[in-house]
């Protein structure tokens, strides 16, 4: 578990080559480092973007957003603060695919809403509300039966 998340979600920016280029070129020049970066599969050459930035950051990134905005030639950019990620982590990620669909399960079961998932070989990270943190961490510890990283 780890505290100290925004998400910033620009919608409806050009699916076309230099789009990610230009948002993640400026987000790099004021300094800002990413963590989980989503894009949906454009529709009519048109897709969603979101990434997450330190909470401490944000700030920062929102003196980018306009320029952003205005390079990507996108509708919008929201924000969503005071969030913490929830992670399980494991080399049997990869190879066992119940794990995907048991850790949904269980923070769902727990009531705690997932608002963007990231996965690698060995990582499956959810965004969630700060305020559900303990409660995402108890139930998953629980479930997977392994001590939450505080």
């Amino acid at each position: 578990m780890d505290d100290g998340w925004a998400l910033i979600k620009i919608d409806q920016v050009p699916d076309k080559p230099g789009v990610a280029a230009a948002i993640f070129g400026a987000i790099a020049d004021a300094g800002i480092s990413v963590d989980l970066i989503l894009q949906n599969a454009g529709e009519r050459q048109i897709a969603d973007l979101s990434f997450t930035v330190r909470a401490a950051d944000l700030p920062k990134a929102r003196g980018c957003l306009e320029t952003i905005q205005a390079a990507a030639n996108a509708k919008a950019v929201h924000t969503l603060q005071d969030l913490a990620k929830v992670e399980l982590v494991g080399t049997g990620i990869l190879t066992d695919p119940s794990y995907v669909g048991r850790m949904f399960r269980v923070l769902a079961d727990a009531g705690v809403n997932i608002l963007a998932i990231g996965t690698s070989e060995i990582r499956i990270s959810c965004l969630v509300h700060r305020a559900d943190r303990q409660r995402a961490g108890d139930a998953l510890s629980a479930a997977f039966q392994v001590n939450a990283a505080l």
